[in-house]
């Protein structure tokens, strides 16, 4: 498995040829797989999240999430150790333990009161970190937008995942939970979905650029970046709606 990683970080740094002004190198086959995704989305996944909605109360989902976001904490902190921010490392480590002990192992986020909220992390951005800045675009079949780097960070990010181990979870007990947790994750973006899709000129071109801009937003954020509008905006084609739907919290 570790070979693999390394085989893919390789591959990963290699095809760098994004730049700054060119984030969509390879729209063909976005493109192709966003058409895939729609009819996926729109005749299996959209029934069946809405089913999901109808039977799960929220106060369930929002546990889901939670839990499932406080398995994913040890990530957040290795991640922030790999940055050599200390500061994130402290307060993810904090917000890690008072979830697991006062929030019943993660089903309330307790942290968020504390003022340690939830944060963005990932080994997509400990890439951007090291200087792999700008990924290409990339549409992941089923899971949707993506960049290239976070694809590859996201396979990273499993070693850190104690779900990913069998001496913690069988491995039909850990793919289950990763599919509760996607699926509740899909109910949260249902509505962003359907409004982009029947708002949007070139729903490819919405989707790709409100992604990009809530993805560059969360690594700034995360990295401590300060941003420049300039670069992010400029090269992308203008779609009004996209505006809209990026007003809206990140997890």
């Amino acid at each position: 498995m570790k070979y693999k990683v390394i085989a893919l970080l390789a591959v990963v740094v290699l095809s760098g040829c994004a730049t700054q002004q060119n984030r969509d190198p390879w729209e063909g086959y976005n493109r192709a797989v966003f058409k895939f995704n729609q009819v996926t989305y729109d005749y299996a996944l959209i029934p069946m999240a809405k089913g999901y909605d109808y039977v799960v109360p929220d106060p369930v989902q929002l546990g889901i999430d939670n839990t499932y976001n406080n398995i994913l904490e040890p990530g957040r902190i290795a991640n922030d150790l790999l940055q050599w921010n200390f500061d994130y490392v402290w307060r993810d480590t904090a917000r890690f333990v008072a979830n697991t002990i006062f929030g019943v192992f993660g089903l309330f986020d307790v942290a968020k009161n504390m003022g340690l909220p939830r944060r963005v992390q990932n080994f997509g951005f400990t890439m951007a970190k090291w200087g792999y800045r700008y990924s290409p675009y990339f549409v992941v079949p089923i899971l949707g937008p993506n960049t290239f780097g976070g694809s590859a960070g996201d396979l990273v990010d499993t070693v850190f995942n104690p779900l990913s181990y069998n001496a913690v979870a069988p491995r039909l007990v850990s793919w289950s939970a990763y599919g509760v947790y996607k699926a509740n994750e899909g109910v949260q973006y249902l509505s962003l979905y359907e409004k982009l899709m029947n708002s949007s000129i070139d729903p490819y071109v919405a989707a790709r650029n409100a992604y990009l801009q809530n993805y560059d937003y969360n690594l700034d954020k995360t990295l401590q970046i300060k941003p420049i509008n300039t670069a992010k905006t400029q090269h992308f084609d203008s779609d009004a709606e996209v505006l809209d739907l990026l007003d809206q919290p990140s997890n």
